[in-house]
């Protein structure tokens, strides 16, 4: 196994709260938008306290999971 295909394996693993931290600091060092949970709980008129919980996977269904790709496509993740 090489470096690259370790390192494709090791980030397919990540959760999604993680591939989102990486995303903001990818984001942050680029000077792209967003870079924070607040920031994107500004984007949509949601409270910072919801936006953590469905980041971090607390909430459940098929809302949440709306949210999740809204949250991604917004962040860059698509």
């Amino acid at each position: 196994m090489t470096l690259k295909e370790s390192v494709v394996i090791s980030l397919s693993n990540l959760s999604y709260k993680e591939k989102m931290a990486i995303q903001f600091m990818r984001n942050k060092s680029a000077g792209l938008q967003p870079t924070s949970q607040r920031a994107v709980a500004e984007k949509f008129g949601l409270s910072a306290m919801y936006v953590n919980t469905v980041i971090n996977g607390k909430q459940h269904g098929k809302k949440s999971d709306e949210w999740r790709k809204k949250f991604a496509a917004y962040a860059g993740m698509e």
